[in-house]
């Protein structure tokens, strides 16, 4: 009996992950990389003063305070882009850990180089 649930549950695992072959028509397309001048580099936020970062890019879509850290997140276009920002040791509040995350669930997670040679989205499009 157990053998025959083990096996029921192995198929039905295997037919999970079945796929049809044909390309899912909404999937996202992999970015392109961009041609040009890119708009920021991870060099130009890694270990900068907070206030670098709000001249640099404005007003976040959204500002957390995260024990003596800070979590910030900023609408670009290919992206969110994520600043964490934390003390250093003689207490200025700089950026220690840069992300990209999709801007839709469930879309696959962008690349940070890409995201942030793209730049910012316009303002309102958070």
């Amino acid at each position: 009996m157990l053998r025959n649930g083990l096996m029921a549950m192995l198929l039905v695992a295997a037919g999970a992950c079945a796929t049809t072959g044909k390309p899912d028509a909404k999937a996202p397309q992999a970015e392109k990389p961009l041609a040009g001048k890119a708009y920021l580099r991870q060099e130009d936020l890694a270990g900068k003063e907070a206030r670098v970062i709000d001249e640099r890019l404005g007003v976040p879509a959204l500002k957390r305070a995260e024990g003596k850290g800070e979590f910030r997140r900023y609408a670009f276009l290919s992206c969110s882009l994520i600043v964490i920002l934390y003390p250093d040791d003689k207490g200025k509040v700089r950026v220690q850990h840069l992300d990209a995350a999709a801007r839709v669930s469930g879309d696959p997670k962008p690349d940070l180089d890409q995201c942030l040679a793209r730049g910012p989205a316009p303002v309102g499009t958070s």
